[in-house]
């Protein structure tokens, strides 16, 4: 559904009602500019698509355009938030005007239930899924329900907000001086060794163990097993 503020058609009845035809209708042009932005956001994958074309100035005054309006093209537009669009004339009379707006569109984020306080795991049953609507990109948020699973909070949470990555940290899964498997992986063979950790460690942190049997240290890879990985 496109939206746009209705007051420019109140302004266009009061400062317009005598004008001449031969001027160009700014309730015609504002629903060209909101058409364009939306195919605009839909080219970009969006969807829920909501856009605000905001009025012309009263005091503008374009003739009437003897062939359709064409919208001109900017790659570097943003297809969310504060935007603008350009409409171009050039029969009979050359024109070009830019419409400014806001677009936004709705999509689906994981969120929780519940408030949850900073080092709390996040479970499975702390999740919903809501409908949000977007003014800008998703980049650092998170839009996969499978991302905060598993994860711990880095500081205090407040239920039905979007979450960015920065908000969440895989949990501890090697703590000093514990006990661990450590794989060996060259050349198609497989060992597995057992070693202490000499420091705490999430999965995909690197680590140094001591090797039990020979007490050479060695640094690898922790994997989602909570095995140290070298090669």
């Amino acid at each position: 559904m496109v939206k746009w503020i209705s007051m420019a058609t109140l302004i266009m009845t009061i400062s317009y009602a005598g004008a001449s035809p031969a001027q160009h209708s700014h309730s015609e042009l504002g629903g060209l500019a909101a058409k364009a932005l939306e195919d605009r956001a839909r080219a970009k994958g969006l969807k829920g698509v909501q856009v605000e074309v905001f009025p012309l100035d009263v005091r503008v005054s374009l003739p009437r355009c003897g062939e359709p309006v064409s919208v001109l093209s900017d790659p570097n537009q943003p297809a969310l938030g504060r935007v603008t669009v350009g409409l171009r004339c050039q029969y009979p009379k050359p024109w070009k005007i830019y419409l400014r707006g806001r677009v936004t569109s709705s999509v689906s984020v994981p969120v929780l239930k519940h408030p949850m306080n900073r080092s709390d795991l996040i479970n499975d049953d702390d999740v919903t899924v809501t409908n949000i609507q977007i003014d800008s990109d998703l980049r650092g948020v998170i839009i996969e329900r499978s991302q905060l699973i598993g994860k711990v909070a880095t500081r205090n949470l407040i239920a039905g907000e979007p979450m960015r990555l920065r908000d969440l940290k895989a949990p501890k899964l090697i703590s000093r001086g514990q006990s661990v498997n450590i794989v060996s992986k060259a050349g198609g063979l497989t060992v597995t060794m057992k070693g202490k950790a000499l420091g705490n460690a999430r999965a995909g942190d690197r680590l140094w163990v001591q090797n039990q049997s020979s007490n050479k240290r060695v640094e690898g890879k922790v994997t989602p097993d909570g095995e140290v990985l070298i090669r």
